[in-house]
């Protein structure tokens, strides 16, 4: 009897759940419910960025001789290098700033490399003793050759001291390799611009400790002398665009407009944007224009009038 109370109080609170629910969705003034995916109600798809072929009105593929396609596009450094510690230690000296022009080799910052000087010197003196030590083993096993050769001497006193010159050359060997660990040491303490760029940003400073592993990133260093134009075309670009073709680039924030190419496509297309994606290379040997900077694209017809720079 008990179990059966149960079950019935049981099935009374779902029955009642479940007209609450069926009651909420039907009085409910839409608040918290998901639009529709398509239909009335659904949200706008995103706007793409409008297409003609060049020399082609929008859409229609008919002749018109002023028509072009307009689109916006990012400016990006060419190359980017974050350069570390090629070892681990102090940073004791930081001879570039942020915004400082390197070229490649020049030096950027110095670790402390007293203790790989110790070790230089360490392996310099080991050096030598491993090569008195063969020298003087050389000179005993030449003069007991001479005395096995007139059988005034045994051939295994020959044999022992041959196994001793070969140690003895292992050790000399090893010796060299010690050395130039160290000498390696100290020139990686000292390091180097990897290309010509400009020093974008400073992560560490004198005095603080950097490492090997894991490594421990220092400045970064782009090259500007020529820049990326990324820019977004619809997929059916491909029919009429490729590699070499001449675009139209305007900066407003700088009022400034140059002429660039294309230099390749992407080799896919976006399938959510049905986009793909164009890379124009941009001479920047002035440095006028700045890495992340928004550029107007004009490809075919009159291009954009450039705005007056800021006073």
């Amino acid at each position: 009897m008990r179990r059966l109370r149960t079950l019935t109080v049981v099935t009374v609170l779902a029955l009642a759940g479940l007209t609450s629910l069926s009651g909420c969705k039907k009085s409910g003034d839409g608040k918290g419910e998901l639009p529709p995916a398509t239909g009335p109600g659904a949200p706008p798809l995103p706007d793409l960025p409008s297409f003609a072929a060049p020399g082609s009105a929008a859409g229609t593929g008919a002749p018109v001789g002023a028509s072009e396609t307009r689109t916006t596009g990012i400016l990006a450094a060419r190359d980017q290098v974050t350069v570390g510690a090629r070892a681990s230690g102090t940073i004791v000296e930081l001879k570039v700033a942020e915004g400082a022009t390197v070229k490649k080799n020049d030096v950027l910052f110095r670790l402390d490399s007293r203790t790989a000087s110790l070790m230089r010197n360490q392996a310099a003196t080991a050096l030598k003793a491993a090569k008195l030590q063969e020298a003087a083993v050389q000179r005993e096993y030449d003069r007991v050759k001479q005395l096995v050769e007139q059988n005034a001497m045994p051939r295994q006193t020959l044999d022992t001291l041959q196994s001793q010159l070969d140690g003895a050359k292992i050790g000399v060997a090893q010796a060299q390799d010690a050395l130039r660990l160290a000498q390696q040491y100290i020139a990686d303490a000292t390091v180097r611009s990897p290309l010509d760029g400009v020093v974008v940003k400073k992560l560490m400073n004198v005095g603080e400790y950097a490492t090997l592993m894991p490594p421990s990133p220092v400045l970064v260093i782009q090259d500007q002398s020529k820049l990326e134009l990324r820019f977004r075309l619809p997929e059916r670009a491909l029919a009429v665009l490729s590699a070499k073709d001449a675009i139209r680039v305007t900066v407003p924030a700088l009022g400034i407009s140059r002429d660039a190419t294309i230099q390749r496509l992407s080799p896919a297309v976006d399938p959510t944007t049905g986009t793909i994606e164009l890379i124009a290379l941009l001479d920047n040997a002035d440095g006028a224009l700045k890495p992340g900077l928004m550029a107007e694209v004009s490809i075919g017809g009159a291009a954009p009038a450039a705005p007056a720079p800021k006073a």
